[in-house]
């Protein structure tokens, strides 16, 4: 029997928080985020539910990334339903997912994020992303902040970014080798 990751609306609430913090405030996590964030990296999609999308739902609509990359993620095939994914900033990563078929999902944040002063929409914004690859780089440059060092050494250099998929400022392409 599949155990399902439950959280209360409070305990949503404080994680989003937290994970806004830590990069707006460099704080380090609290212990509910840091499991938050490990069951996130280490479950498949098959394996995530309500929780781990109401949490981002509240990250991607308050927190405003300072950085502009070019996203990718690699899909099996089109959906045409928005959902909350991990996207890559790295094309070879991208590929590596993407076994060589399928569809590309690119999406150059520098066209999908107004270059406007942000701290007046919190709660509103759209086509955010969330780097948490930056959030593992500052465990690792902090002493871990209690995430273990496996999840450090394997995936802090996996450059993982959680968006919203949304195909009006994305553009999908078919991989062809």
């Amino acid at each position: 029997m599949k155990e399902y990751y439950r959280l209360s609306k409070n305990n949503k609430q404080e994680i989003a928080e937290n994970l806004i913090d830590i990069l707006v405030k460099n704080v380090p996590p609290t212990k509910d985020t840091r499991i938050f964030i490990g069951n996130w990296i280490l479950t498949d999609r098959s394996e995530k539910f309500k929780a781990y999308y109401d949490v981002w739902e509240l990250v991607l609509a308050n927190y405003y990334p300072e950085s502009r990359p070019i996203l990718f993620r690699a899909i099996s095939r089109k959906s045409k339903s928005e959902y909350i994914a991990s996207f890559t900033g790295s094309a070879y990563t991208a590929e590596k997912f993407s076994n060589d078929n399928g569809y590309w999902i690119v999406c150059d944040t520098k066209d999908t994020l107004m270059p406007e002063e942000p701290k007046h929409r919190k709660g509103n914004y759209r086509n955010t992303f969330y780097p948490l690859s930056e959030v593992l780089q500052k465990a690792k440059n902090n002493g871990g902040w209690g995430f273990s060092d496996r999840l450090l050494r394997n995936y802090s250099g996996e450059n993982e970014y959680i968006m919203k998929i949304d195909f009006s400022v994305m553009q999908l392409l078919k991989f062809i080798k």
